[in-house]
């Protein structure tokens, strides 16, 4: 199985880890780049900086059926908080959150 993006948590994250996208401080600089293998003065510093979050790459467990079932289940969840009366904004919203969720899961 191949590799996927995920979003972790600074707090959540482990030496070893391997950035899927650079990190870059507040005034677009780069702070780390993608591909580094994070050490502990990396999450010691990524923690000082107060970033929250960093996509990180992870090794694909799931087979290809869990994985639409999964798709399939994040869609739904959406479809049943966003159901009921629409309008346009809702709907846009609805899109993005769905978009969002699918990425996420797949």
């Amino acid at each position: 199985m191949a590799d996927r993006t995920v979003c972790v948590s600074t707090l959540g994250l482990k030496p070893g880890a391997r950035l899927a996208q650079a990190v870059r401080r507040a005034d677009g600089g780069l702070l780390l780049a993608a591909g580094t293998e994070l050490d502990i003065d990396n999450l010691r510093q990524l923690l000082q900086r107060g970033i929250e979050c960093v996509h990180v790459l992870q090794h694909e467990t799931r087979s290809a059926e869990q994985i639409e079932h999964d798709v399939t289940a994040a869609e739904s969840r959406v479809a049943h908080l966003f159901r009921g009366a629409s309008g346009a904004a809702r709907d846009e919203l609805a899109a993005a959150v769905t978009d969002y969720r699918r990425r996420a899961a797949s």
